[in-house]
């Protein structure tokens, strides 16, 4: 086989036969998209020949601007507010989270802290006394826990959720209570005597031993003071509450405790007690009728029999509520123990954050190794402190990613050639491109853009992968051109040179960025602030940093480039080719606006109607405030009549009646006229509740303020957080005074609440279909004239998901039609920009896509390796999340896109590629086509006068591209024509073949 020789190596006696062939050229068409291309490869190649005549300005200058932007990193903010990254500013959401904070100051009135126990043997039954001794032991310890603090100490029972501490005239009795009020825990050792261990408070009475829940029976403590004190308000109090004998009526979980009380049931028997049937109803605290806890509240995993009954649990769990930081600093503002250290709300939540973080040591250590169950507890400090950690920049990662890409980039481009090698060139431009890096987020952050989780655990990694991609194809462009081109010329300057190489290569690189870029900015459609940030700090970065690296790294290639241009013009030049817990939790619904405080039933009923919602035990209605509020209406009316009909209260009297009949005496007598406040004939003319379950609107405030002041327990169990509060009034039924019988209204309520428990929210799917019932029972209630919507952590972070597909979907068809625009644009062949194809090279579409292979096989594949190198530092993150999301995923989505780039992309343009856009021709006569005098001794073939200025030689054969005159600042092939070649023609002289030819035999 034999090739034909250059042409400018023929002979000067030379002179090509005749041939028959008529010339065969583009249609017209396609003049428009080459010249318009051609006018943008020419700006390119004027961009690359002022860099390389100015390379030492451009790359001092854009180092300074580099480092200039990246010293903005130390003005870098890491937000790590759940909420802040997750609420979009503006949404549905976020404006009703700003009107709960407006009214109420912060929505949650307490935190919870879990505590979490499961077999350490997956499926294996929880519910044994064994069981609930190891969850005692835990909660124990966990419930002993004491920071200290501002020269104070802390302990569970000064920074506890305490629900309707009530207000008592005595003050010896409001001492006691005050240290003895327990608190808020729901656990499953409610049901037995041991739950009133996790209960730290005591008070002391003179002849008694020190009160502690374990050893107090309310019932028994009030007949031994009775003599005393009056006490009968108190005594109604408990009643109402059915507080009973509290903790020491319960059964005993170890009836053998030495202190286990004799009033426990099985205290003579020493029985154990049948866990599964003792938590089959729930657990209750000291209130029987306020303090319930639903199973679901405590066991997790549970397995009933045919009949509903309760046989085994998989869990078991134990909240302990404390005070939010608001409330704590409110509850100690102006006390004697924090009067001498500037008390504030920031301290407030720094004791309680050292709290939380020691009762998750110290519970986690609470079981020793070797035992058969397993402690897991959280707070609501542990996901802050998740949060912190998940958003740490990993200093040994980051270098360590980076010197692997230096390792990768100097091997990959050294050679034992000297004059080839570039492992200097790959060196520069992994280092220019991690210093574009940090001047994009340098700028990010000078810009105001937040940094979050994913800007520092994954950021560095993705953007140092695809950066790189470019400088393996610049590189590339240096060293493997085609022949023919002003790379393999060595009377080209050296400007010239360059110019070349970024006009041959900056389409690629414009294409791949502006993709990149866009791609990532319709990221911003989702409606998620932290992956907003995310999307805009890496198109920034590319925008800014992709352009000044590619430039920076033409300029600092310059150099090395030269002195490897003297080795190559003396010697021959070898050719390349390239180319998961089940357990609801506390939610609320506001209802806002005036009417507010007339919410009806129907939409209470409607909500726990709702699949999700955790629907009350049989024998209870679903209760709001307002069914609080209306059934202490009705006992104090009842008390009113009882007390009336037995004549112990009188139309001047109420001394001799009960406490509840004395407040409805007073409320009955109200008229709500400021002139004439008082009208005592409505004692027998008016109820405060009529038949049909109705408040008179001229009581429902006055009401409101008696029933705040007293009934706490049932107020706190509401949870109704009223804005404006009613106001303080206290009840004494022995001041028969004017100024005692009048009652100030509260004023009109602007904000309400009542609470709803979700459960079975395990997928997605279960959230938004919960979120959807609930928004839909709440624009129901809007229609009854009441605003209101739901609130809680279901509706807090999976509101977006409600749209989220469609955010998606539109995302990704602004991309596509974005890509297709772009590369229509700058290929300027819609056609082409369908299949990225071909653009100048002739032949048949199979030997078409092995030339477009072979070109770009080489840089791809760099690319691509590259890229995985950068996402490999992303495999020893410590957060599953990151390895799963994102290492994983762009793991397979780079591996397709080069199987796509190398296999299947090349198989559909052999079968549907588009025309080419240049052709062979031949010569019909020497009018057409005449070699021009020989120079040198040596014939070079140039374009004829006779044939237009828009006709270029390209290739070896007689290929013609159509285009328009050269451009300013353009590098223009001299055109020439190959005439065929024969083997008497070679004989004369010693003729070395540049590149491929059409191959005889």
């Amino acid at each position: 086989m034999t090739r034909s020789p250059p042409l400018r190596e023929l002979p000067p006696s030379y002179t090509p036969p005749p041939r028959t062939a008529a010339p065969q050229i583009l249609a017209g068409s396609l003049k428009a998209p080459l010249w318009l291309r051609a006018y943008f490869q020419g700006l390119l190649f004027s961009l690359g020949c002022g860099i390389q005549r100015h390379c030492g300005k451009v790359l001092f200058l854009g180092l300074l601007a580099f480092g200039a932007l990246a010293l903005g990193l130390r003005m870098a903010i890491i937000e790590t507010n759940l909420e802040q990254l997750w609420v979009e500013v503006g949404s549905r959401v976020s404006q009703e989270l700003h009107y709960t904070k407006e009214k109420l100051g912060e929505e949650a009135a307490y935190t919870s802290q879990m505590l979490i126990q499961t077999a350490r043997q997956e499926g294996e039954n929880i519910l044994t006394p064994e069981a609930l001794g190891l969850h005692l032991q835990a909660a124990l310890t966990a419930s002993k826990v004491q920071v200290s603090l501002y020269g104070k100490s802390w302990d569970l029972n000064k920074i506890c959720y305490k629900s309707g501490v009530p207000l008592i005239e005595n003050g010896m009795i409001e001492r006691m209570i005050e240290k003895l009020f327990p608190c808020v825990i729901l656990t499953p050792l409610d049901c037995f005597w041991e739950g009133a261990k996790l209960q730290g408070g005591s008070a002391y009475l003179p002849g008694r031993p020190d009160i502690q829940w374990t050893n107090l029976d309310p019932e028994q403590l009030l007949e031994e003071l009775g003599p005393f004190a009056s006490l009968e308000g108190f005594r109604e109090l408990l009643d109402k509450a059915q507080v009973g004998q509290a903790y020491v009526g319960r059964p005993c979980l170890h009836p053998d405790d030495l202190h286990c009380p004799p009033s426990a049931p099985n205290h003579h028997s020493r029985q154990a007690p049948n866990v599964a049937h003792e938590l089959s109803r729930g657990c209750h605290g000291f209130s029987h009728k306020f303090m319930h806890w639903q199973e679901e509240l405590l066991l997790g995993g549970m397995a009933r029999d045919p009949q509903g009954q309760l046989l085994r649990a998989e869990a078991l769990q134990s909240t302990f509520l404390l005070m939010s930081p608001r409330q704590l600093y409110e509850h100690f503002r102006g006390d004697y123990q924090t009067h001498d250290i500037g008390w504030s709300e920031e301290q407030a939540s720094t004791v309680l954050q050292a709290w939380q973080r020691r009762f998750v040591q110290l519970a986690q250590e609470a079981l020793p190794e070797n035992a058969s169950q397993q402690i897991h507890a959280f707070t609501s400090t542990t996901l802050d402190d998740i949060l912190h950690a998940f958003s740490e920049v990993s200093a040994a990662r980051v270098v360590g990613g980076y010197l692997l890409m230096l390792a990768y980039a100097c091997v990959t481009m050294l050679r034992w050639d000297c004059a080839q090698s570039q492992g200097a060139v790959g060196l520069a431009g992994v280092l220019l491109v991690a210093l574009a890096v940090a001047s994009g987020l340098g700028l990010c952050a000078l810009l105001g853009i937040t940094f979050n989780a994913a800007t520092t655990q994954v950021l560095p990694f993705l953007a140092l992968g695809i950066g790189v991609d470019d400088v393996f194809l610049l590189a590339h462009a240096f060293t493997e051109a085609l022949p023919g081109t002003p790379l393999q010329v060595p009377t080209v300057s050296w400007q010239e040179r360059m110019g070349e190489c970024l006009q041959r290569t900056g389409t690629n690189v414009v294409l791949t960025s502006i993709n990149n870029v866009a791609a990532f900015l319709m990221a911003a459609l989702v409606p998620i602030p932290a992956l907003r940030a995310f999307s805009l700090q890496p198109s920034s970065a590319w925008t800014y940093g992709g352009a000044t690296a590619s430039a920076l790294m033409c300029s600092a290639a310059s150099p090395g480039h030269r002195a490897g241009a003297l080795w190559r013009s003396s010697g021959p030049e070898p050719l390349r080719s390239h180319l998961g817990a089940r357990r609801p939790g506390p939610d609320g619904c506001g209802a806002s606006g005036h009417q507010g405080a007339c919410l009806p039933e129907r939409p209470a009923q409607r909500f726990s109607s709702l699949k999700a919602v955790l629907p009350p035990p049989a024998t209870q209605a679903p209760r709001t405030w307002l069914h609080y509020y209306r059934n202490w209406l009705q006992g104090i009316q009842a008390a009113f009549d009882q007390d009336w009909a037995s004549g112990r209260i009188t139309r001047h009297s109420y001394r001799n009646g009960s406490e509840d009949g004395a407040l409805a005496y007073k409320l009955l007598i109200q008229t709500g006229d400021a002139q004439e406040p008082l009208d005592f004939s409505q004692l027998t003319t008016r109820k405060l509740v009529d038949r049909e379950g109705l408040i008179p609107p001229e009581l429902f405030y006055m009401g409101l303020t008696v029933w705040v002041s007293s009934d706490p327990l049932g107020l706190a169990a509401s949870q109704a957080n009223f804005y404006p509060p009613p106001p303080e009034w206290l009840h004494d039924k022995y001041d028969t005074t004017g100024e005692n019988l009048r009652i100030p209204p509260a004023q009109p309520l602007e904000f309400a609440q009542f609470p709803f428990l979700l459960r079975g929210l395990q997928k997605t799917a279960d959230f938004v279909e919960a979120i959807e019932g609930a928004r839909a029972a709440c624009a129901e209630a809007g229609q009854a004239g009441v605003h209101a919507y739901p609130s809680g952590s279901p509706f807090l972070f999976w509101e977006q998901y409600l749209g989220l597909r469609r955010c998606f979907l539109l995302a990704v068809c602004i991309l596509l039609v974005c890509t297709f625009l772009v590369c229509a644009l700058l290929l300027l062949n819609p056609w082409t920009a369908g299949l990225i194809g071909f653009l100048t090279t002739q032949g048949s579409r199979n030997l078409r896509a092995a030339r477009a292979l072979e070109h770009t096989f080489a840089p791809v594949t760099d690319g691509a390796i590259s890229t995985l190198l950068g996402l490999l530092m992303l495999a020893g993150s410590h957060f599953d999340f990151i390895v799963r999301y994102f290492f994983a995923a762009l793991t397979v989505l780079t591996l397709l896109g080069l199987l796509h780039g190398l296999v299947l992309l090349p198989v559909l343009l052999s079968i549907l590629g588009p025309p080419p856009e240049v052709i062979q021709m031949y010569k019909e006569s020497p009018e057409v086509l005449s070699p021009p005098a020989p120079q040198g001794g040596g014939l070079r073939w140039g374009a004829s006068p006779s044939l237009p200025q828009s006709f270029a030689r390209v290739t070896t054969s007689m290929t013609v591209a159509i285009h328009p005159p050269p451009l300013p600042g353009a590098y223009v092939h001299p055109a020439s024509d190959e005439p065929p070649w024969s083997p008497a023609a070679t004989s004369s002289g010693n003729l070395s073949s540049r590149g491929p030819g059409p191959a005889t035999g």
